[in-house]
């Protein structure tokens, strides 16, 4: 017996140090050969950050990072694929709080765990939701719109992008902050929203901002404080409403049990990004903010956003529907 248990320590001593030695060899030599960025969306916010980080990142690890759409199932499928490759750092997701957070509170058939399915590596970008005022509409400001849709309960009518959308969620958050009941309909695309407003059709709409939603009237943006896209636009805060704040961001995950170093090396490239002037340049044309940080900053956020609209969704019964 006392012969043994020195020669099992031994053995046990020598698993660790060639388990440590090889995590250390593959974190010194990554990336030798190309990377997979997988984007959950064709065209849109995504895909117009993900394109320019993947150059970026190319330039800066010396190996191709080669973007993969796979835009089926509303940002899922690629989140799956995500969460299921190796943890080799050769496939990496750039995906939204959409998939990662609100699909799976509605749908309990989605077959991963945000928390404990990826590894977060890096905040990229937000794009905040703002309010908007129809043509027809009286209202002014955030304030006068909440002050009418209280005078006449369930009239107002709000404009969102689709059920469990975050502008829907944005809408239904300032609703129960204000305490107000209104009207919400549901739109195939921000283009009908807008054209909508535009002719007088609703009251109010809220979305994600882009920069075609400058033909509404912007009535305040769901920020703390005021954007720079947005010169003159009221932030929540200022309107009078702290706290009902709403954005939908993108960020960088990677499989489970991706080594800490391949993490620090993806999340220093992905700070580097938001930084340079290029990088800065291209988000203000598109209407986003920069955000970065630590993965710890990104964990952080899911933790804090399920907490939010957890609460929003399961008080207004939202449930998964073929428009999400």
């Amino acid at each position: 017996m006392t012969l043994i248990r020195p020669l099992l320590t031994r053995v046990l001593l020598a698993l660790v140090f060639c388990a440590v030695a090889g995590h250390s060899s593959i974190a010194e030599t990554w990336p030798t050969r190309p990377i997979a960025l997988v984007i959950g969306f064709a065209g849109g916010t995504g895909d117009t950050i993900g394109r320019p980080f993947a150059e970026f990142a190319s330039k800066e690890l010396g190996q191709p990072v080669v973007v993969e759409s796979r835009p089926a199932g509303g940002g899922i499928v690629a989140a799956l694929g995500v969460s299921r490759a190796q943890p080799d750092g050769y496939t990496i997701g750039l995906q939204a709080v959409g998939p990662m957070i609100l699909r799976p509170i509605m749908d309990p058939t989605v077959e991963f765990d945000s928390e404990k399915d990826f590894s977060p590596i890096a905040l990229l970008i937000d794009t905040p939701n703002v309010i908007l005022g129809g043509a027809q509409f009286s209202a002014r400001s955030v304030r006068e719109t909440v002050d009418w849709a209280r005078q006449n309960p369930g009239r107002v009518t709000i404009g969102h992008p689709g059920p469990g959308t975050m502008g829907h969620l944005a809408a239904l958050l300032l609703a129960s902050d204000a305490k107000f009941t209104g009207n919400y309909i549901a739109y195939r695309n921000v283009t009908l929203m807008v054209t909508d407003l535009v002719g007088g059709q609703i009251d109010v709409g809220v979305a994600a901002y882009n920069p075609q939603l400058k033909a509404a009237r912007v009535l305040a943006v769901m920020t703390a404080e005021p954007v720079a896209f947005l010169p003159g636009v009221p932030s929540m805060r200022q309107a009078g409403f702290p706290g009902v704040y709403a954005s939908t961001w993108f960020a960088l995950f990677g499989p489970p049990n991706l080594p800490p170093d391949i993490v620090a090396k993806l999340n220093t490239v992905a700070n580097a990004f938001l930084r340079s002037d290029d990088g800065r340049k291209r988000l203000n044309l598109i209407g986003v903010r920069p955000l970065g940080g630590s993965p710890e900053r990104l964990a952080k956020t899911m933790a804090e956003d399920k907490i939010q609209w957890s609460k929003v969704i399961k008080d207004a019964n939202i449930k998964l529907n073929d428009q999400l």
